[in-house]
């Protein structure tokens, strides 16, 4: 009997360099991210271990396994809504379905479940309610899938655990806690609710009641039978010691440094030291949001830096992150959101990381501010 893992791991322990020397060449092997550009990432690393991507290994994105392996091949039995049955075009993946409520108010353009124009339009399925789609199949059409996974894809590496949300998270565990499919997910759990777009699932983890789980209560959605390897990723490989220290300090994340080199951090509370780090077009600034306002180069937005990798940075404190360095500063009363976002920010520089604090970018943000944002 196959028994899946879950690798809880840091920023820049490499996750991706991990799946891609973890996989057996030889063997039927998927691995699913979420997104294209880490699609990119794992066929890099698979191409610098083998030289190509081997002939039975295919990395995808989940979207299109969900596709491609879960419901294409059996859409003559699949109850969809009100219709059994389906000749798709693809994965409508430009138009969001109508939501059930807008503005707090339920939304009458909504389609139900039991109308099968609740997951499709023109023959093409909602990109987000493939997964929903998938777990309202009968145990039979469910078992008649499931086996067929487990005959073409032995292994089945996911990349990215925490992005799954809402369904796509359900549709993991259910497939983690089949007997005889062998899954190895990985993700870093202080990164879950931090999306790189402006949606995130408003309940992350829909099987509780909960907007947010601490880390035993997640470990436990996985069922008992599940290995949870807390400790191999652990490392990170980009960040170094010094900013490790403050992480752990402030934000109460485990987060240990194999990096070589020597960096650090400085609080900026001098004008001509904020300014001038500001015009340094070698610093990433990242604010927590509408960084385009604003009249320097390179900015980012602390979430939309997620994944990326900086030699300096630079982080535009919010009010709530305003006594950070202070002694009495404490995390335990902010939300999982909150810390995690500024994690994100904090884990991308691999040499120097500066801080400004809201209040003093405050006295000379107008000066910084692009014109047809100007009061």
């Amino acid at each position: 009997m196959a028994r899946s893992t879950i690798m809880l791991a840091v920023a820049g322990s490499g996750k991706t360099y991990h799946i891609a020397n973890e996989l057996d060449p030889s063997l039927n092997n998927l691995v699913i991210t979420y997104t294209k550009q880490n699609v990119e990432n794992l066929k890099r690393e698979l191409f610098l271990k083998y030289g190509s991507i081997p002939s039975k290994t295919q990395v995808i994105t989940f979207s299109s396994f969900v596709y491609r392996w879960l419901l294409k091949p059996f859409e003559p039995v699949l109850e969809i809504g009100d219709k059994v049955g389906l000749i798709s075009e693809g994965v409508e993946i430009f138009h969001e379905p109508e939501p059930l409520r807008k503005s707090g108010k339920f939304n009458p353009k909504y389609v139900r479940q039991n109308n099968h124009k609740h997951y499709i339009l023109k023959n093409k399925y909602y990109s987000s309610r493939m997964s929903s789609l998938f777990l309202s199949q009968s145990p039979l059409v469910l078992k008649m899938i499931l086996q067929r996974l487990q005959f073409f894809g032995s292994h089945i590496y996911f990349d990215e655990l925490q992005d799954f949300m809402g369904d796509d998270f359900k549709l993991l565990v259910k497939l983690i806690k089949t007997p005889y499919l062998q899954i190895f997910a990985v993700g870093d759990f202080n990164q879950h609710s931090v999306s790189k777009s402006d949606f995130t699932a408003t309940k992350p983890f829909q099987k509780t009641n909960k907007s947010y789980l601490c880390i035993e209560e997640y470990k436990q959605l996985f069922g008992k039978k599940v290995f949870i390897d807390e400790s191999s990723l652990i490392n990170s490989r980009r960040v170094p010691n010094e900013i490790c220290t403050v992480i752990k300090k402030k934000l109460g994340i485990r987060i240990e440094s194999i990096s070589e080199v020597s960096g650090f951090f400085k609080l900026l509370l001098e004008h001509s030291e904020i300014v001038g780090v500001l015009n340094d077009p070698t610093i990433v600034k990242l604010f927590y949001n509408n960084s385009q306002i604003y009249n320097m180069s390179p900015v980012i937005n602390w979430s939309y830096s997620k994944g990326d990798t900086y030699e300096k940075c630079c982080i535009i404190l919010t009010k709530t992150f305003e006594d950070l360095f202070e002694e009495h500063f404490s995390y335990n009363n902010l939300s999982p959101m909150q810390v995690n976002t500024l994690y994100v920010a904090m884990t991308r520089s691999t040499h120097e990381l500066y801080f400004i604090r809201e209040k003093d970018f405050k006295k000379i943000k107008r000066s910084f501010l692009l014109q047809t944002h100007e009061d």
